[in-house]
């Protein structure tokens, strides 16, 4: 059972969070959104809100089987 429908207002959030918050360059681990280091908490919540969806193993590179 999941938490979130894939379609939901909070699952795309989390997936227009993810295509923000990530690191600027292989050299540059801070985020280039908001500059914390990567993977800043934005992102990381963002994951784990991909992950309790049923979208979750498709898109958040694991999640529940």
């Amino acid at each position: 059972m999941y938490l979130f429908d894939a379609d939901s207002v909070v699952v795309s959030t989390a997936t227009e969070l993810l295509r923000t918050h990530h690191p600027v360059s292989v050299d540059d681990q801070s985020c280039a959104n908001c500059g914390d280091p990567a993977p800043c908490e934005a992102a990381v919540n963002a994951r784990q809100i991909q992950a309790a969806a049923s979208l979750g193993a498709d898109s958040a590179g694991g999640g529940f089987a």
